[in-house]
Protein backbone atom coordinates (compact mmCIF):
# COMPACT_ATOMS: atom_id res chain seq x y z
CA UNK A 1 0.00 0.00 0.00
CA UNK A 2 3.04 2.43 0.54
CA UNK A 3 4.43 2.00 -2.85
CA UNK A 4 1.13 3.01 -4.44
CA UNK A 5 0.63 6.23 -1.92
CA UNK A 6 4.22 7.03 -2.84
CA UNK A 7 3.66 6.99 -6.86
CA UNK A 8 0.36 8.49 -6.51
CA UNK A 9 2.47 11.07 -4.56
CA UNK A 10 4.35 11.62 -8.00
CA UNK A 11 2.03 11.63 -10.42
CA UNK A 12 1.50 14.92 -10.71
CA UNK A 13 5.53 15.03 -11.70
CA UNK A 14 4.07 13.06 -15.16
CA UNK A 15 3.51 15.69 -17.53
CA UNK A 16 6.69 17.44 -16.70
CA UNK A 17 8.66 14.17 -17.66
CA UNK A 18 6.97 13.74 -20.49
CA UNK A 19 7.06 17.57 -21.88
CA UNK A 20 10.97 17.48 -20.79
CA UNK A 21 11.52 14.14 -23.24
CA UNK A 22 9.60 15.79 -25.64
CA UNK A 23 11.46 18.90 -25.84
CA UNK A 24 15.32 16.83 -26.05
CA UNK A 25 13.13 14.56 -28.86
CA UNK A 26 12.77 17.45 -30.79
CA UNK A 27 16.58 18.82 -30.06
CA UNK A 28 17.60 15.47 -31.29
CA UNK A 29 16.19 15.47 -34.78
CA UNK A 30 18.38 17.09 -37.58
CA UNK A 31 17.50 20.85 -38.90
CA UNK A 32 16.05 18.83 -41.95
CA UNK A 33 13.56 16.58 -40.00
CA UNK A 34 11.83 19.88 -38.37
CA UNK A 35 11.87 22.16 -41.58
CA UNK A 36 8.79 23.73 -42.27
CA UNK A 37 9.82 25.22 -45.74
CA UNK A 38 8.81 22.28 -48.02
CA UNK A 39 5.27 22.99 -46.24
CA UNK A 40 5.77 26.64 -46.50
CA UNK A 41 7.12 26.16 -50.45
CA UNK A 42 3.62 23.90 -50.71
CA UNK A 43 1.19 26.14 -49.85
CA UNK A 44 2.52 29.23 -50.82
CA UNK A 45 4.34 31.44 -54.13
CA UNK A 46 7.17 33.55 -53.39
CA UNK A 47 5.24 37.13 -54.54
CA UNK A 48 2.70 35.98 -52.07
CA UNK A 49 5.30 35.38 -49.34
CA UNK A 50 7.06 38.67 -50.12
CA UNK A 51 3.77 40.62 -49.95
CA UNK A 52 3.08 39.91 -45.76
CA UNK A 53 6.68 39.93 -44.58
CA UNK A 54 8.19 43.34 -43.30
CA UNK A 55 11.36 44.73 -45.13
CA UNK A 56 13.32 42.90 -41.93
CA UNK A 57 16.82 41.86 -41.47
CA UNK A 58 17.60 39.42 -38.20
CA UNK A 59 21.03 39.16 -37.19
CA UNK A 60 21.01 35.51 -34.83
CA UNK A 61 23.78 33.27 -33.82
CA UNK A 62 26.09 33.40 -37.09
CA UNK A 63 23.30 33.97 -39.67
CA UNK A 64 21.62 36.72 -41.13
CA UNK A 65 18.09 36.83 -42.27
CA UNK A 66 16.39 39.14 -45.22
CA UNK A 67 12.72 39.04 -44.73
CA UNK A 68 12.15 40.48 -47.86
CA UNK A 69 15.41 38.12 -49.95
CA UNK A 70 14.45 35.19 -48.26
CA UNK A 71 10.83 35.45 -47.21
CA UNK A 72 10.38 31.56 -46.10
CA UNK A 73 13.83 31.22 -43.93
CA UNK A 74 12.33 34.51 -42.15
CA UNK A 75 9.21 32.60 -41.72
CA UNK A 76 10.68 29.50 -40.59
CA UNK A 77 12.70 31.43 -38.15
CA UNK A 78 10.08 33.03 -36.74
CA UNK A 79 8.02 30.13 -36.48
CA UNK A 80 11.17 28.02 -34.54
CA UNK A 81 11.99 31.03 -31.78
CA UNK A 82 8.05 31.31 -31.39
CA UNK A 83 8.12 27.67 -30.94
CA UNK A 84 11.37 28.04 -28.08
CA UNK A 85 9.18 30.11 -26.18
CA UNK A 86 5.71 28.18 -26.65
CA UNK A 87 7.43 25.13 -25.87
CA UNK A 88 9.61 26.30 -22.57
CA UNK A 89 6.09 27.96 -21.75
CA UNK A 90 4.50 24.97 -21.14
CA UNK A 91 7.04 23.42 -19.06
CA UNK A 92 7.09 26.00 -16.81
CA UNK A 93 3.46 25.80 -16.69
CA UNK A 94 3.26 22.15 -15.83
CA UNK A 95 6.35 22.58 -13.49
CA UNK A 96 4.45 24.95 -11.50
CA UNK A 97 1.32 22.84 -11.56
CA UNK A 98 3.63 19.60 -10.59
CA UNK A 99 4.65 21.83 -7.09
CA UNK A 100 1.75 23.73 -6.35
CA UNK A 101 1.45 21.59 -2.97
CA UNK A 102 4.38 23.30 -1.79
CA UNK A 103 3.17 26.07 -0.25
CA UNK A 104 5.99 28.40 0.45
CA UNK A 105 5.55 30.67 -3.76
CA UNK A 106 9.26 31.88 -3.56
CA UNK A 107 10.62 28.04 -3.40
CA UNK A 108 8.02 27.32 -6.19
CA UNK A 109 9.19 29.82 -8.27
CA UNK A 110 13.19 29.39 -7.78
CA UNK A 111 12.45 25.48 -8.34
CA UNK A 112 10.52 26.26 -11.73
CA UNK A 113 13.26 29.00 -13.02
CA UNK A 114 15.73 26.41 -11.99
CA UNK A 115 14.67 23.86 -13.52
CA UNK A 116 13.43 25.99 -16.75
CA UNK A 117 16.62 27.03 -16.90
CA UNK A 118 18.86 23.32 -16.46
CA UNK A 119 16.81 22.00 -19.32
CA UNK A 120 17.19 24.83 -21.56
CA UNK A 121 20.83 24.41 -20.81
CA UNK A 122 21.06 21.16 -21.42
CA UNK A 123 18.93 21.52 -24.42
CA UNK A 124 21.32 23.67 -26.10
CA UNK A 125 24.19 21.10 -25.21
CA UNK A 126 22.12 18.44 -26.51
CA UNK A 127 22.29 20.27 -29.93
CA UNK A 128 26.19 20.84 -29.53
CA UNK A 129 26.94 17.44 -29.95
CA UNK A 130 24.66 16.27 -32.51
CA UNK A 131 25.99 17.13 -36.11
CA UNK A 132 23.30 18.20 -37.49
CA UNK A 133 22.38 21.20 -35.31
CA UNK A 134 23.92 24.38 -33.76
CA UNK A 135 23.49 25.80 -30.27
CA UNK A 136 23.30 28.73 -29.29
CA UNK A 137 23.67 31.11 -25.97
CA UNK A 138 20.67 33.34 -27.40
CA UNK A 139 18.12 30.29 -27.68
CA UNK A 140 18.81 29.86 -23.96
CA UNK A 141 17.62 33.12 -23.07
CA UNK A 142 14.94 32.76 -25.59
CA UNK A 143 13.84 29.48 -23.60
CA UNK A 144 14.64 31.06 -20.12
CA UNK A 145 11.86 34.13 -21.37
CA UNK A 146 9.44 31.49 -22.20
CA UNK A 147 9.78 29.95 -19.12
CA UNK A 148 9.25 33.37 -17.15
CA UNK A 149 6.03 34.15 -19.70
CA UNK A 150 4.64 30.70 -18.92
CA UNK A 151 5.22 31.12 -15.16
CA UNK A 152 3.42 34.88 -15.13
CA UNK A 153 0.33 33.28 -17.70
CA UNK A 154 0.24 30.03 -15.18
CA UNK A 155 -0.27 32.20 -11.77
CA UNK A 156 -2.14 34.82 -13.31
CA UNK A 157 -4.67 32.28 -14.51
CA UNK A 158 -4.38 30.82 -10.80
CA UNK A 159 -5.42 33.98 -9.29
CA UNK A 160 -8.27 34.60 -11.83
CA UNK A 161 -9.73 31.09 -10.62
CA UNK A 162 -9.29 31.35 -7.06
CA UNK A 163 -10.84 35.07 -7.46
CA UNK A 164 -13.90 33.98 -9.67
CA UNK A 165 -14.05 30.66 -7.37
CA UNK A 166 -14.49 32.73 -4.07
CA UNK A 167 -16.81 35.51 -5.58
CA UNK A 168 -19.56 33.24 -6.41
CA UNK A 169 -21.95 30.17 -4.61
CA UNK A 170 -23.95 27.36 -6.15
CA UNK A 171 -27.86 27.63 -5.25
CA UNK A 172 -30.16 25.37 -6.85
CA UNK A 173 -27.72 24.63 -10.01
CA UNK A 174 -27.65 28.39 -10.58
CA UNK A 175 -24.18 30.49 -10.20
CA UNK A 176 -24.90 33.43 -7.86
CA UNK A 177 -22.64 36.17 -7.61
CA UNK A 178 -21.75 37.41 -3.87
CA UNK A 179 -20.61 40.37 -3.48
CA UNK A 180 -17.73 41.15 -0.49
Amino acid sequence: MNHIRSIIKFLPLAPVLLWTLLIFHFSSQSHQEQSIQPILHKWFTKEGMLSVVPELTVHYHHATIRAKEQPFEFIEFVFRKSSHLFIYAVLAAVSCWAILPLKRIFTQLLMVVLYVTLIACADEWNQMRSVQRTSAIQDVVLDICGGLLGLIGFLTGLFLFHKIRRGRTLWRGEVRWQRK
